[in-house]
């Protein structure tokens, strides 16, 4: 006999019946995951292995399916939220974004114009205007959607912001060559031409600390990369200035290159480094070209009032910026925060129609069409996780977040700077501490990492994950996780100097 086939229509009776036991789960996971491995000890197909070959052929109960859940998949997750999670960076989640999924999910809205959603097109844009507000902008910022000339825009990724930014200052940079200013508006045949002209000339700048997704957006755009090897700068970490990059320019201008577009990082992925972004005031009018400032991790803490200057800075050089909600701002994956002072150059490549579509006017601060500023037609509604995790925290809250993880990173910097036995590999200000040894030695470093990888239980009890720069190897601490405490930032430095001297008594013997 074949089992009953669930109601397709969303039934709110039965939605909160199945609800239930779905958030009875999370609340048992969220109870366990202190005491929960960090990460899995599994090898590559071992979670596959749980599951049949072929899709189920008859209906299973959501009661089965949440078992399942329990033993073929919660075992093998590698758990972000852990307060012991201390790589990569953070991807902090929250009860409001955790909520408003929810919501997104049982609205099923597809955001293809403003008429398709009138609130998540007029949502996006408050939120994203109360972002910028939050970054300290002037009220008469061009990066409000209030001045009618750019705004905010929701992105998956950082990345996929990065994308969308070269490929329109590749456009720009054909415009101009084509025509000798930048404020040309072509005809629909002649910008068509401008797609497809050859682009093996222009260039795009930015340091060799970038994080990959930089140099994966100049492919996509399909141009020319050239990397600036970056230097120590006078605040301790690595980063390149406008001098640097004059230099660069001038190189590849004598060979017959055309500079295109500049990427500059406020808080590198390896090191948290910071560009001297100050040097380049007036440098994109200067040199004509885009400049791009990626601040996809410390864009967050540019609310705190203590680094408003950086965040002005940050708004008075550039022509586009960004950072993410989903790594240290309690918004969850995916929030790509998205920023550009004029928003033309996005619409003069993804604007796109179609008969099926409904009909525009004319645009004005509330009914952008969104589909025109970046490369998806639909569009989620994520703008009801950001409004809902800002109006659940406030302003203060957000920041009170920011703190706690600053106040954790400047404790570990604190007593590295007290202790003989380990530096701060580079100078760091938010929550990432890089740590290296005193001694040099590289054999006294590899075994070191590998006692304190030994301690972790391989990730069991703590993950993070050594990096390098110019040779030297050192630790990555990202901290500001939502669930991580003092005593947690405690444990881990306390299996440092552990490791260490299983270290050196490893190296004494040999």
């Amino acid at each position: 006999m074949s089992a009953t086939i669930p109601r397709f229509g969303l039934d709110p009776e039965i939605l909160a019946r199945e609800a239930a036991p779905v958030v009875a789960l999370l609340q048992e996971h969220l109870t366990r995951l202190n005491a929960a491995p960090v990460k899995p000890q599994l090898q590559p197909g071992d979670v596959a292995a749980q599951f049949h070959d072929e899709p189920p052929l008859t209906p299973t109960p959501l009661a089965a399916i949440l078992d399942e859940f329990r033993t073929k998949l919660s075992p093998y997750i590698t758990h972000w939220q852990h307060p012991r999670f201390f790589a990569y960076y953070p991807a902090a989640t929250s009860i409001p974004a955790i909520l408003s999924e929810l919501l997104i999910a049982g609205l099923g809205s597809v955001g293809l114009q403003w008429s398709a959603n009138p609130a998540a097109t007029e949502l996006e844009c408050v939120v994203m205007d109360w972002i910028a507000q939050m970054l300290h902008a002037p009220a008469d910022s061009p990066f409000l959607h209030t001045s009618r000339q750019g705004g905010g825009i929701l992105q998956n990724t950082a990345g996929e912001g990065l994308v969308v930014i070269m490929v329109a200052a590749r456009i720009r940079k054909h415009l101009e060559l084509q025509y000798g200013v930048t404020s040309t508006q072509p005809s629909a045949s002649e910008l068509e031409t401008m797609y497809w002209r050859d682009s093996s000339r222009l260039v795009v700048y930015m340091s060799d600390q970038t994080h990959f997704s930089g140099p994966k957006a100049v492919r996509v755009a399909g141009m020319r990369l050239h990397q600036i090897p970056a230097k120590l700068l006078a605040d301790g970490n690595y980063g390149i200035d406008a001098d640097d990059v004059k230099a660069a320019m001038a190189r590849d201008r004598a060979q017959g290159l055309i500079p295109c577009a500049l990427q500059l990082n406020s808080g590198a992925t390896n090191t948290s480094g910071h560009d001297d972004l100050a040097s380049f005031a007036g440098f994109a009018a200067a040199e004509n070209i885009w400049l791009h400032v990626d601040a996809a991790y410390a864009g967050a803490a540019l609310i705190l009032p203590e680094f408003r200057q950086r965040s002005l800075t940050i708004q008075a050089i550039a022509d586009s910026f960004n950072f993410n909600g989903s790594k240290w701002f309690l918004c969850g994956f995916d929030s790509g925060f998205l920023f550009v002072r004029d928003r033309r150059w996005l619409k003069l490549v993804y604007a796109a129609s179609g008969d099926y579509l409904a009909q525009v006017s004319e645009e004005d601060v509330y009914n952008p069409e969104l589909k025109d500023w970046s490369i998806p037609l639909g569009r989620r509604f994520r703008a009801l996780r950001i409004w809902m995790v800002l109006e659940y925290f406030g302003v203060q809250g957000i920041q009170a977040y920011l703190r706690e993880g600053i106040t954790q990173a400047d404790w570990l910097r604190a007593e590295i700077d007290q202790s003989k036995d380990f530096v701060q590999f580079v100078r760091t200000d938010l929550s990432l501490v890089c740590l290296a040894l005193a001694d040099t030695t590289p054999a006294l470093t590899d075994a070191f990492l590998e006692h304190l990888e030994a301690l972790s239980d391989h990730g069991r009890h703590f993950l993070l994950y050594p990096s390098q720069l110019r040779g030297q190897r050192f630790l990555r601490i990202a901290l500001g996780g939502v669930e991580t405490q003092m005593a947690d930032v405690q444990i881990l430095w306390q299996a440092c100097h552990q490791a260490l001297g299983q270290a050196r008594g490893c190296t004494a013997a040999n």
